[in-house]
């Protein structure tokens, strides 16, 4: 009975969720703020992408940190395609939210933050491709919550048994 296979699926599906969860918040922030104009002091709103943190996350468990080396007394304490984590508690693959620094400049004369040109500073936020960011991020996150109650069933009837 490998109930470990089915908690790492949970495991690994919870992690997607999350990525999915932090995904879909990023471009919550930038539909929102797609139109916002520089605040007081000339700041504009920088878009939000959800990006891998390998780098960082492939030094960060307790073992690289300390430079250990682990060994295993019982194979079985150690079980195959098992993923270490991090020191935070979080996965090695990590990812991370980083905020793009770009802006474009829209002709609008009338606009009472245009400059002497008549060009207004906006964020560089593509709706088009956020709404279809918005898509791919909630399909991948509905095909996540199938995962994770497919596994859920797998544990509940290998309870039965």
């Amino acid at each position: 009975m490998k109930v470990q296979g089915v908690l790492a699926a949970i495991q690994t599906t919870v992690g997607g969720l999350d990525r999915q969860l932090r995904k879909l918040d990023a471009i919550s922030d930038n539909i929102a703020n797609a139109e916002k104009t520089p605040d007081k002091n000339g700041k504009i709103y920088k878009r939000k992408v959800l990006v891998s943190d390998t780098k960082k996350a492939e030094k960060s468990t307790f073992a690289d940190s300390l430079k250990l080396k682990m060994r295993t007394t019982d194979k079985n304490h150690m079980q195959p395609g098992s993923k270490p984590l991090a020191a935070n508690g979080k996965d090695k693959d990590d990812f991370e939210v980083v905020e793009l620094d770009s802006e474009i400049s829209v002709y609008e004369p009338n606009h009472p933050m245009a400059d002497e040109n008549g060009y207004v500073r906006k964020p560089d936020v593509n709706l088009v491709e956020e709404m279809v960011d918005l898509i791919s991020a909630s399909r991948i996150y509905e095909a996540n919550v199938t995962v994770m109650n497919a596994a859920k069933n797998i544990a509940k009837k290998a309870m039965e048994i």
